[in-house]
């Protein structure tokens, strides 16, 4: 029988916002109390001396965020070594890299990744029009960007990514998805009424043994779910995304459906808490995690 192992990343420089880095040790004490462990696991996110464009005018600290991710991608690696499965709480959404590659070469490419999120985060250098890095990450592990993202040995094939739940995009993005045939399902496709079915399908597509599942809290609609990174920015108004019933149950029938291998839990943001329902809501998540997983 696995254990999950919980690994701690507070990682910012993907985003840069305030409260990006302060996920995991504000739930901290949910995390031990719900998943019946010990938190101690946590990587090393400091970074001497870093500069927001450094030799790159648009890609806002790439050095910071790569060498992060290859200290994730060195525990991530050594807990799948342990026969753990590696719950990565983040931060930002650039931890994908190092979470992602790292179950990548540990089973040797044999890994689809289910992207549950309400962006699609496959820019690349050239497209991105942020230069933030948590919108690149499935770019950088399927190898669509050059030699300074370079982490792991295997990449992940477009035909075993999946994304559920998206709704914010760029041109440049959806083009890429579509033009590689990459499954992908919008916000309004996704109820309770048919997730069943829709887990069933995506089952059913799979031609790997292991999944690796990245869950974004930001794929839950505002109203239900409004502590999250992206919501730190002043012109934030957006009303796309799950409910909150419906993303807890997609997460519910992937974990108990799907041979999980590893999975990310990212994109809280507790500085946007102030009656800790979030907090509540993440415990109900995690329990789903406990009982499923």
């Amino acid at each position: 029988m696995k254990n999950i192992e919980v690994i701690g990343m507070p990682m910012k420089y993907g985003c840069m916002v305030k409260g990006a880095d302060l996920a995991y040790e504000y739930i901290k004490d949910s995390l031990e109390k719900v998943l019946h462990t010990t938190c101690n696991n946590v990587v090393d996110v400091s970074f001497k001396n870093p500069e927001m464009h450094k030799n790159d005018k648009k890609l806002k600290y790439l050095e910071p965020v790569m060498e992060i991710n290859k200290r994730l991608y060195t525990k991530t690696y050594k807990s799948l070594g342990k026969n753990n499965i590696p719950l990565v709480v983040g931060g930002d959404h650039s931890q994908a890299i190092g979470s992602i590659k790292a179950s990548l070469d540990y089973y040797k490419g044999d890994v689809s990744v289910i992207y549950v999120d309400k962006h699609a985060d496959i820019h690349n250098e050239k497209t991105t029009p942020s230069g933030n890095i948590h919108g690149m990450p499935l770019s950088v592990c399927i190898g669509r960007c050059d030699h300074r993202f370079d982490i792991g040995t295997y990449n992940l094939k477009p035909e075993n990514l999946y994304f559920i739940g998206l709704s914010n995009y760029e041109k440049e993005e959806m083009d890429y998805i579509k033009e590689s045939n990459i499954f992908h399902l919008m916000d309004y496709e996704v109820n309770e009424e048919n997730i069943e079915k829709i887990v069933n399908d995506v089952k059913s597509r799979i031609k790997t043994k292991n999944v690796h599942i990245s869950f974004d809290l930001d794929s839950i609609r505002a109203e239900d779910f409004p502590a999250v990174n992206v919501a730190v920015e002043s012109t934030y108004q957006d009303e796309t995304g799950m409910s909150y019933n419906t993303a807890k149950k997609t997460l519910e029938l992937l974990l108990k459906e799907l041979n999980v291998c590893s999975m990310d839990f990212v994109e809280y943001n507790p500085t946007l808490d102030k009656d800790k329902k979030c907090v509540e809501k993440i415990e109900e998540l995690l329990k789903v995690i406990r009982e499923n997983l």
